[in-house]
């Protein structure tokens, strides 16, 4: 068992107090990860945005996905592996997702 994984996410009631501090954001169904859907008034306003996600999360050294369509953008974040560690909900995590806003 020493072998196992040591798993870094945070306890369920952590992320709900999280979540709760980020009324934009849901938890996603799998529980391994927090959205966002944002609308803007156009395409360019929706490639920007994408774009200044995709910068933040590079500069936070986070895993993103994110959506287009059309004018709509669904940002997805999650934890990543790191040191043998499996990923999931960490504090790094609702700190990018500050930072989006």
């Amino acid at each position: 068992m020493d072998n196992m994984p040591e798993k870094l996410e945070l306890k369920p009631e952590r992320v709900q107090e999280m979540l709760a501090r980020l009324p934009k954001w849901s938890l996603r169904p799998d529980g391994r990860g927090i959205e966002r859907v944002r609308e803007h008034a156009s395409l360019k306003g929706a490639k920007s945005f994408a774009s200044q996600v995709w910068r933040l999360a590079s500069v936070q050294n986070q895993p993103v996905t994110i959506g287009l369509d059309g004018s709509k953008v669904v940002v997805t974040l999650t934890g990543h592996p790191v040191r043998g560690c499996t990923g999931g909900l960490t504090d790094p995590v609702f700190h990018l997702a500050e930072l989006i806003g």
